[in-house]
């Protein structure tokens, strides 16, 4: 399957104007492309910072779905000196994912698998890009508020988001990663 990855560069706001009509070129330097964090793997994303994991996200498409069983780790407060010892606690509890045929994904939580959500391409709550989604909304009374949507960053590498529904709006919880159980 064919794919591609988008590359962002920053752009001056005189450039901004000037692709929006309402402005001349004012000289100025040129725009310094945006390096993003390679990715080999899971222990790549958990220590990556939380800017670079948004960079990241934002700078990847659907990609290819996941399928079948996924190895998955939390990420909690990316950046930090607690990141990789989280990842590690919550491994004990949740293991990853399994993404089914019919549309429906089931997580494998203290090695038995637990709180199936449905599965489908939509539109992210982070930036509204297009990202596969796994709503829990209508599958789990105990985990209908939790939206979670992914990215391939890298072939065989998901970076995810995990939200909770509030009243004032989604709110950003956690991310995760996932990658095919070996």
């Amino acid at each position: 399957m064919l794919r591609t990855r988008a590359r962002r560069t920053a752009v001056g706001v005189a450039g901004l104007l000037l692709l929006a009509g309402g402005a001349t070129a004012v000289a100025q330097e040129p725009a310094a492309a945006v390096t993003l964090p390679a990715v080999r793997g899971m222990d790549d994303l958990v220590r990556m910072s939380r800017a670079d994991i948004e960079l990241l996200y934002r700078a990847s498409t659907v990609g290819t779905p996941p399928r079948g069983v996924t190895d998955g780790r939390a990420i909690f407060d990316p950046g930090s000196a607690s990141t990789v010892r989280k990842a590690r606690r919550t491994r004990l509890l949740w293991q990853g994912k399994v993404i089914r045929d019919d549309g429906t994904m089931i997580n494998r939580v203290f090695g038995v698998r637990a709180f199936t959500a449905d599965v489908y391409v939509g539109e992210s709550w982070f930036d509204g890009q297009p990202s596969f989604i796994m709503d829990y909304k209508d599958t789990s009374k105990l985990f209908a508020a939790v939206r979670d949507e992914v990215r391939e960053v890298s072939p065989g590498v998901w970076l995810g988001i995990t939200y909770l529904r509030k009243d004032a709006g989604p709110k950003l919880s956690n991310f995760f990663t996932l990658t095919p159980k070996r």
